[in-house]
């Protein structure tokens, strides 16, 4: 047991526990609102589905200003709590407006309405999410000392904490949304009772999860980022782009919220919902040993793309399934499979984005290298809903509280933006995780080219 707390790369359950805390209360939280918030709008308050998507994709406009400014605001951060550890607050804000969210009357004018979802949704994702997603990779870099092995069983072991607290919501809420959420009291209601508890979760990691000052070298060797170094990395760094683009398409793809759409008209049975989380348990076994996947495959990237190949013929499969419920578990399954190694994995691409700037002689710039990549997941978030809108406006959408008989346009609507649509973004994910293979093959000649240079300083020196 001595050894093990002396082993710089052991990682302790209770330590990883507290540190994932935080990511399982925003997981559960994005099965609620990313699931959720659509569907709330168009059947209870009455809002358009084409309207919704706007608004939402709207709120994401101002994601431009903040994230730069909040990217750049943690590289110049430097407090006695540290350098990310400060914005790990901004968790009560996200779940705080989130449950504003679901507050809305069906009584207000639909002005009202919107304007209220509107400010609603910028507050959790535009602000608070944005404060907190900026500062995540400095956190983990300084709470873990810098250590990528320590960081690599993170992301491995803690996603599937992750996953299983994310899974538990995905059970538990569509059997009480079915139960209570029949009125707009029972919206508030159902998400108060989920959401309360995870804001409790959450701050764990704030409470019991340091940083380490060593990492930074020390006050003398804090070094402020100016903008004009972000802008230079947006220039030179092609991988900040593709990482970007990437984002872009995952969160396109797990923000459609046309899962619920889909199992009430399509299934014609929205607590089935349970079932396809039950289904996606077998996942998690597998999480377990994605180490070792990655060592097998080649990398992180190559089998980034290798599991996006895999959820294309999954949502495919999906697609030619329709109602049948056994295809569709099936499917889903492969498609989630797909995303894994990006929700659990992103925090190594930034820190190979981190590397490339340091090769083209750039500051590391920890905080801003995911700016980017946040922006555009950010605006992934926004156009998934925007394009669930647009696709069941086209098709003929009826928005009315309770179930309706949808014309076959629409059920046709469902369908693609269920299955057809996520596999479209899955080619993209699949070619540009290819092409940061590139980086991720010359990274380990820089870093021993550079270990060489310092050790050959002092002999010079002397």
């Amino acid at each position: 047991m001595a050894n093990k707390k002396n082993d710089p790369n052991h990682l302790g359950f209770g330590r990883l526990m507290a540190w994932k805390s935080s990511d399982i209360a925003m997981a559960g939280l994005n099965v609620i609102v990313l699931g959720y918030l659509s569907i709330y709008c168009s059947d209870t308050l009455g809002i358009a589905p084409a309207v919704v998507g706007t608004v939402l994709m709207v709120s994401k406009i101002i994601d431009a200003f903040t994230d730069i400014f909040a990217g750049w605001l943690v590289d110049n951060t430097h407090t006695k709590l540290g350098k990310g550890r400060p914005y790990e607050l901004a968790i009560v804000g996200v779940m705080l407006c989130s449950l504003g969210l679901f507050s809305g009357s069906p009584a207000w004018s639909n002005t009202l309405k919107v304007v209220w979802i509107f400010c609603m949704y910028t507050l959790v994702f535009s602000i608070f999410t944005t404060l907190r997603g900026a500062a995540n990779t400095p956190y983990t870099i300084r709470h873990f000392s810098n250590n990528p092995i320590l960081i690599r069983k993170v992301a491995s072991y803690g996603g599937v904490i992750t996953m299983a607290g994310s899974m538990i919501v995905s059970i538990l809420f569509p059997i009480v949304m079915s139960k209570l959420a029949t009125s707009a009291g029972g919206w508030r209601t159902t998400v108060a009772i989920f959401v309360l508890p995870l804001l409790l979760i959450s701050l764990l990691r704030f409470f019991f999860c340091k940083e380490d000052p060593s990492v930074d070298g020390g006050d003398e060797q804090f070094q402020p980022v100016r903008l004009n170094e972000i802008f230079s990395m947006f220039r030179r760094n092609k991988y900040v782009w593709l990482y970007a683009i990437i984002m872009l398409c995952y969160n396109i793809s797990t923000s459609l919220a046309v899962t619920t759409y889909y199992f009430k008209y399509i299934i014609g049975n929205t607590a089935m919902m349970s079932v396809t989380s039950i289904f996606s348990i077998v996942l998690l076994p597998l999480m377990l040993v994605f180490p070792w996947i990655m060592k097998k495959i080649g990398g992180m990237s190559k089998m980034v793309g290798v599991f996006a190949c895999i959820g294309i013929v999954g949502y495919i499969i999906v697609f030619v399934s329709g109602a049948n419920l056994t295809g569709v578990l099936l499917g889903g399954v492969l498609g989630g499979l797909a995303g894994l190694p990006l929700a659990y994995y992103g925090v190594l691409f930034i820190m190979n984005c981190c590397t490339y700037n340091e090769m083209i002689g750039l500051p590391r710039m920890d905080g801003s290298a995911g700016i980017l990549a946040n922006f555009m997941g950010k605006c992934g978030g926004a156009m998934g809903s925007f394009i669930t809108g647009i696709l069941l406006s086209v098709g003929g959408y009826i928005a009315a509280e309770g179930t309706v008989d949808q014309p076959a346009s629409a059920l046709m609507m469902i369908r693609i933006d269920y299955a057809l649509v996520p596999a479209v973004l899955m080619i993209v994910i699949a070619a540009c995780s290819f092409g940061f293979m590139k980086l991720e093959k010359k990274i380990p000649a820089w870093e021993a080219a550079q270990k060489a240079k310092a050790e050959a300083a002092p002999a010079e020196n002397a």
